[in-house]
């Protein structure tokens, strides 16, 4: 069982039943989150699935560690169903990814059950220990004619190659290596022990705590009035005496750290197998003093199960029942104990508990300002797609409509020549043909004055009359319009308006050439010009005469 990125989780397992049949192995693992209440009972165990095509193998009475530099749970040894073969590589989970996947290491060794394993912080090693070796461990290998084979030295493998040699500067060691301390051997009285537990202290002192060995083909458990400790970095061991409320003898325990103490509940006396354990017991390593604590509501006795410390909280879960009438299973509620108020607690609180401990404090932390970058970021993500989503139906819509045909060049000419006939054409769209019929008779009479004017002799005297239709005249305007009359596109307009105000002219009388000339006055603002015959003159004396001309039919 560990505990990463706020969930606490089981891996792998059994049901209750001792045989190595693949239908009696739990093929997932599961997780509660711990950031949120936890009842005991039915507590919202979720089912995990493997975000890649690797699989947990499956496997029980094994052993993890988690190692929160490189989020990576590694799960070592174990039983296998029979007929299984193990990978060549070793499986493990990224916390990260919420994924298994087959790492750089190397299943070497034969599998073993039943032991521990520690992970030393400083040098990514995983310290593994005791542990025995069967058919069911070992490929189908018979060791030892059947009566297996234990594990008596400390072996590391190596998780982390650059924390490892960075710390061992004499250390050249790959990932993956397996290697076996060279120190110190183990003491004969535990060598080969199994169904034990090991703390690791400091990162640095590994205590091992009870455990059974084989002597003479019978199974002598530990006691825990001298325990056996080994000093990672120098690779010694030493004993330690303790005192206090000493346990009874036991296996298959489970046992956590907190602060400076170990605290040890459950097990089982393997003498009989039918001496089930639930009392609770802690250990101060400063005093190495035994002392039973109170466990008011403790949960039926068992072994072969977890805990971990969280917290205030010792966490205890799963495990082989005895049932106070006689009967053995399993169960999946989840006990809290509250180390401050000594009691079993039927509701978990992660109230006052570290991220570093619940595993979050590698996750980006949410504030204010990331909550509206967040915001921001959306709403333009939202309008993005709005604009898309407008653009693609505005190009189906245009799609969709007919498109003009294209006029060969023979139409294009007589399009051409028809836009400019229709400007004579009275307009269909505007009742303005009187206007326009008006128009055409000022622009005759302009006609024929400027051909007066050009048979005009000497001591002809320009005649103003019928002033008030050169006014009316003056005030009348020309439209037209041009029109596209093309059915297959769209209306177009183009409005031609030309002022018609008759303009107003000066009449200069040459004496020398006996010529009238006449020339736009300046002095109108909106006129027609009109070209009239010029002549040049070197005499100054000119009698100018600046007034309407009339115009006569």
């Amino acid at each position: 069982m560990e505990i990463f990125d706020g969930q606490m989780c089981v891996f792998g397992g059994k049901s209750v039943s001792t045989s190595v049949n693949i239908d009696d192995f739990l093929l997932d693992y599961r997780c509660v989150d711990v950031t949120k209440t936890v009842e005991q009972a039915q507590p919202k165990w979720k089912l995990q699935n493997s975000a890649s095509q690797f699989a947990m193998p499956p496997l029980a009475q094994h052993t993890t560690v988690y190692d929160r530099v490189n989020h990576v749970i590694v799960p070592f040894g174990g039983q296998s169903p029979n007929g299984f073969s193990k990978a060549i590589n070793l499986a493990v989970y990224c916390s990260m990814f919420q994924a298994w996947g087959a790492s750089n290491v190397l299943d070497r060794d034969i599998r073993r059950y039943v032991h521990t394993s520690v992970l030393q912080d400083k040098t990514g090693d995983m310290i593994i220990f005791g542990g025995a070796s069967d058919p069911t461990t070992a490929d189908g290998q018979d060791l030892n004619a059947g009566n297996g084979e234990r594990w008596f030295d400390v072996n590391r493998l190596v998780l982390d190659d650059a924390r490892h040699n960075a710390y061992n500067t004499s250390s050249n060691a790959t990932l993956g290596s397996i290697l076996k301390d060279d120190g110190q051997g183990t003491p004969d009285v535990i060598r080969g022990v199994i169904h034990h537990s090991s703390v690791l202290l400091n990162d640095t002192l590994m205590v091992v705590l009870g455990g059974d060995v084989y002597v003479n083909e019978s199974a002598v458990m530990q006691p825990f009035d001298l325990l056996h400790i080994y000093n990672v970095d120098t690779m010694k061991w030493h004993t330690q005496e303790c005192t206090g409320d000493i346990p009874p003898l036991r296996c298959a325990f489970s046992a956590s750290q907190h602060e400076r103490h170990i605290y040890m509940f459950g097990g089982v006396n393997v003498n009989d197998w039918s001496t089930f354990f639930n009392d609770l017991y802690e250990l101060d390593t400063l005093t190495w003093t035994w002392r039973k604590m109170p466990t008011p509501n403790a949960p039926s006795p068992r072994y072969a199960h977890q805990m971990k410390t969280l917290g205030k909280y010792l966490i205890v879960t799963h495990g082989f029942i005895y049932y106070e009438d006689g009967t053995n299973g399993g169960d999946e509620d989840i006990y809290f104990y509250d180390l401050q108020k000594e009691t079993f607690v039927t509701r978990y609180s992660p109230s006052g508990i570290s991220k570093r401990e619940l595993d979050t404090e590698w996750r980006v932390q949410r504030t204010g300002a990331t909550d509206a970058v967040s915001a921001v970021c959306l709403l333009l993500v939202v309008l993005v797609a709005l604009i898309a989503v407008y653009y693609m139906l505005s190009m189906l819509f245009t799609r969709s409509r007919p498109r003009p045909r294209r006029q060969s060049r023979g139409e294009g000419i007589l399009s051409f020549v028809e836009s400019y006939t229709e400007t004579f054409r009275p307009s269909t769209h505007h009742a303005r043909a009187s206007q326009d019929t008006a128009m055409f008779a000022t622009e005759t009479k302009l006609a024929g004055l400027n051909a007066r004017s050009h048979s005009m002799s000497e001591g002809t005297t320009t005649i103003i009359e019928n002033e008030q239709q050169t006014n009316a005249l003056r005030e009348s305007k020309r439209h037209a319009r041009i029109l596209d009359e093309d059915a297959a596109t769209p209306y177009v307009s183009r409005k031609l308006t030309l002022s018609a105000r008759i303009p107003t002219y000066s009449s200069r009388r040459n004496s020398a050439h006996q010529t009238v000339h006449f020339t736009p006055s300046t002095q109108s603002e909106d006129i027609i010009e009109l070209n009239t015959l010029s002549s040049h003159s070197d005499d100054d004396s000119l009698d100018e005469i600046r007034s309407p001309l009339a115009i006569t039919n």
